[in-house]
């Protein structure tokens, strides 16, 4: 029996500034929104960006990140739970609580539902200072912390799928998303300094792919070009050569985030629509972000095989 039961998407890469957390969120919505699934973010970045945008961080000058998680509603006083919950909490074998987001009819569209973990700066770089050992090795009650956690049957039972906005750095929480993952994605921006992040990234789930059985590989779905002006010939350039290494471990040709202002605006605070789904839904910004969604979806529900993960993935350096 696999010990890898709940889908489990990580989105990273180890270069920031990629779009991990805006591929986060728009892959969610349009799970949430236009596929009725049962989705659950998990903000494993120190920055905390998804947990400000879905729930909202306070601003705490004095703390690491100046920035706390909001005390939780449903917290009661229950030892087990700390009254500002976040996934930190279950490396030291506490409870953790999830925020509810409701997202509102819009553009003829059923409303979703979709539930948070927040992150906590301090605590994420405190787990990370703690474990690491002198050795550069983790160990590995943490290393297996977020897989034991996510492919429980009651958190299977409970979300179609659990997306994980990871950091950039190669952290003991890091690894945890990466042992803890069925499936990942990787943004990128067509551009060298970008670029150079992704065979780090490969040569990470190549890795962690050794220790597990072939049925439980990670698979990739891809790498999705993020940012991108087509009008150029260096992006257009980037993306062929990129192409021309990985073949369809690439998004198809169609299927990529523009450079756009929708997306930066999803973060301004009080701003209408705030969601993707939400927006003209002939705006440049919508269609991408639905082919997106639509890619992911088509890959982690099945109806497109799995890519073969048992491969050598490919070297994307210059030759």
């Amino acid at each position: 029996m696999s010990q890898y039961q709940t889908k489990v998407l990580a989105v990273f890469n180890q270069k920031g500034g990629v779009g991990k957390t805006t591929l986060t969120g728009i892959i969610a919505e349009y799970l949430a929104i236009r596929k009725n699934k049962r989705v659950l973010i998990v903000d494993l970045d120190m920055q905390c960006n998804s947990s400000d945008f879905w729930v909202g961080m306070e601003a705490a000058p004095y703390a690491n990140g100046a920035q706390l998680p909001p005390i939780h509603p449903d917290f009661d006083g229950d030892p087990f739970f700390e009254e500002r919950s976040s996934i930190a909490d279950i490396f030291y074998d506490k409870g953790v609580l999830s925020h509810s987001v409701t997202i509102p009819k819009k553009n003829n569209m059923d409303q979703g539902c979709i539930e948070i973990l927040a992150g906590h700066p301090d605590k994420l770089e405190a787990v990370c200072t703690a474990f690491e050992e002198a050795t550069g090795n983790t160990p590995n009650r943490i290393v297996n912390r977020l897989k034991d956690f996510f492919h429980l049957d009651d958190v299977c039972n409970a979300y179609d799928v659990v997306i994980l906005d990871t950091g950039p750095s190669r952290s003991p929480v890091f690894r945890a998303a990466l042992r803890a993952a069925t499936h990942g994605v990787i943004p990128f921006e067509p551009e060298e300094k970008s670029t150079q992040g992704i065979n780090a990234m490969l040569q990470a789930i190549e890795s962690e792919n050794l220790n597990r059985q072939d049925f439980e590989r990670l698979d990739i779905i891809g790498l999705c070009p993020n940012k991108v002006r087509l009008n150029t010939n260096l992006h257009r350039d980037q993306i062929k050569t990129l192409r021309s290494k990985v073949g369809d471990l690439l998004f198809p040709e169609d299927t990529y985030l523009p450079v756009s202002v929708a997306f930066p605006e999803r973060d301004v605070k009080n701003i209408e629509p705030k969601y993707m789904m939400h927006i003209n839904q002939k705006h440049k910004a919508y269609l991408a972000s639905s082919r997106v969604g639509e890619y992911v979806f088509q890959h982690l529900f099945n109806a497109v095989p799995s890519r073969d993960t048992g491969t050598t993935l490919p070297d994307i350096r210059a030759q």
